[in-house]
Formats: C-alpha cells, structure tokens, sequence
C-alpha cells in the first residue's frame, strides 16, 4: 500500500524528540494542512499494520499511565482508541498527541510497521520513522 506524508518542511532527518517522538502521520490519499512544502510516499505491507484496537503493550500502557496519571484500565482503553480523547480523563486534549505517538510505539514493540488510527481528518497510518529516512519517497 502506498501511503502519503506532507511536510511544512523537507525532511532530512527524523528524531525521536519531537511531539509524535519519531513518528510521522500518513494518510491514504495526498492531504494538505497549513503550509506544505513537502509530499512524501511510503510504501508498507497491509500486513505489517495493526489497527488501534488491536494494540495491547504492557509497556506502552504502564507509559502512558504514568505520564497521564491514570489508571491501567485507561490508559489501555487510549492506547487501543476505546477512548478516543484523552482530554476526557486529564482535562487537556493535547494529551492525544502523546497518546498517537504511544500508538505509533506500542505497533514498533509489536512487532508493525504502522498503526491504523484516527484523528480529526479520519484514518491515519502512524509510522514509527527513526532512521528510515531513505524509505520516503519525495513526491513533490
């Protein structure tokens, strides 16, 4: 499958200290927000994806309750997208950036290339992306 990233930037190299830490947002069609400079493709196995509500990391979820401060039941219905909106139980929506990036990662510690979620323009494929910078392909 091929799927697609824009940038306000071009991207020469990924960290891992960034709102999403080293993941990147694709989507299955080209999309445009804010000012975008960039267009990259990536090309990725259907079966190298998991979808959200199969995610279950002990890890990731005892990360993401203590960041959060909220019990273990929570923070496995955020990571899965059981609970869609983490402002629900912390009182601050930008929580859910923290809580993709934890998707992106508990897909890495799961043995997946991406995770298949949601987010306010609808799916989105979160892609762990440290050090594969040479696997995007500019497209514009």
């Amino acid at each position: 499958m091929k799927v697609f990233h824009t940038s306000p930037e071009e991207i020469t190299e990924i960290k891992n200290n960034g709102l999403f830490d080293d993941c990147l947002f694709f989507s299955a069609e080209e999309y445009a927000m804010g000012d975008v400079k960039a267009v990259y493709s990536l090309e990725i196995s259907d079966n190298k994806i998991i979808e959200v509500s199969d995610l279950d990391d002990t890890d990731t979820i005892d990360h993401i309750a203590n960041v959060l401060d909220c019990t273990q039941d929570q923070a496995a219905e955020l990571l899965s997208g059981e609970i869609r909106n983490a402002g629900e139980i912390t009182g601050d929506y930008e929580d859910d950036w923290f809580v993709q990036a934890q998707q992106g990662s508990a897909a890495k510690a799961m043995g997946f290339d991406a995770c298949e979620s949601f987010d306010e323009q609808g799916t989105v494929y979160i892609i762990p992306m440290m050090g594969r910078e040479n696997d995007l392909v500019r497209v514009k």
